[in-house]
């Protein structure tokens, strides 16, 4: 008895932890998703979805977090996990954004926007941003100009 009650509360437990890491759980995940432009991709969304949307990638390569499509035209890269759902992407395409910031911004009013809406900036490690499970790196090459983006929901 002691072991099925036991069993039952590890069950519990694990549908809990599942049911947290759900895309629909997550109110950053949410809100970036809401307030982002990535040409109708979501995080959290299934590669299904995906490949519905964009069609065939350019590129597939394993990673070691899962799997990258690369969409060559879109400058898009999105990799996917192997519960088969949108875990992070990058671009720097000027017609997609992130929490509306674009490619070619200034890069302190674009810290700002991610300060404003919740995410604390990282200082050792650049222009790295954390909220909610939700990390958005911004990439700059001359520390005054946004040249692209990535945005990964970290929890597995």
């Amino acid at each position: 008895m002691k072991k099925f009650f036991l069993s039952l509360l590890t069950l519990c437990l694990l549908t809990a932890l599942a049911a947290c890491a759900a895309p629909e759980n997550n109110e950053a995940l949410l809100e970036l998703n809401e307030t982002s432009d990535f040409g109708g991709i979501k995080i959290g969304m299934t590669a299904t979805a995906m490949q519905e949307k964009l069609g065939e990638a350019d590129a597939v390569n394993p990673t070691n977090s899962g799997t990258e499509y690369t969409y060559h035209e879109l400058d898009l890269s999105l990799v996917v996990d192997d519960e088969q759902l949108i875990r992070r992407l990058a671009s720097k395409n000027a017609d997609l954004n992130i929490h509306s910031i674009k490619v070619g911004d200034e890069l302190t009013a674009a810290s700002q926007i991610l300060i404003d809406n919740g995410y604390t900036r990282d200082a050792a490690s650049g222009w790295r941003y954390n909220n909610n499970e939700i990390q958005i790196i911004l990439l700059t090459i001359d520390d005054q100009t946004v040249v692209g983006f990535s945005a990964e929901w970290l929890t597995n």
